[in-house]
């Protein structure tokens, strides 16, 4: 598989009590080939391929102060990386998912839309997720007038070409 970089994305999405943001994955997703073993199991496949690393100086929000927050709520200078990595599909939607920030795995169960045409894979899912429950803490602003809303949203949306080796 080779991910398509032009029409792949990720967002973070998030609210303060104040109004809401969205910060972009401003590189090109990694596109160097990778190897993707799928093992079906009754209704259940399992996934079995390197995780997605990404840069988390490489994700901007609109102004850059908000940049410099999101990079020094992430600990960037001791976990340069979040890292995704999908761990198996069942019911052919439900995507289960291991994520890694700031050195703290959690893993979540998300609806994965999927649609597959001319061997070309594109998934694309909206996941809900705490910060806190990385040991992270939603930053106040402004002696506490602005507060960012623990809870934010990860979207993406991966298109990747299959081919057989």
């Amino acid at each position: 598989m080779k991910i398509n970089t032009q029409s792949s994305y990720v967002e973070i999405h998030g609210t303060t009590n104040v109004n809401s943001f969205n910060c972009h994955y401003n590189a090109k997703l990694p596109e160097n080939e990778f190897e993707v073993k799928l093992i079906k199991k009754g209704e259940v496949i399992e996934i079995q391929h390197e995780a997605l690393f990404l840069k988390v100086l490489s994700f901007k929000c609109p102004h850059p102060q908000m940049t410099d927050d999101l990079h020094d709520l992430l600990e960037y200078e001791n976990y340069p990386f979040i890292i995704f990595q999908l761990k198996k599909i069942s019911n052919n939607k439900i995507a289960h998912i291991m994520i890694e920030m700031a050195g703290e795995k959690q893993f979540y169960k998300v609806n994965l839309n999927n649609s597959l045409d001319n061997n070309q894979l594109v998934s694309n899912a909206i996941m809900e997720l705490c910060i806190s429950d990385f040991g992270l803490k939603a930053p106040e602003k402004f002696f506490g007038m602005v507060k960012v809303n623990e809870n934010i949203e990860v979207e993406f949306k991966i298109d990747m070409n299959i081919y057989d080796k």
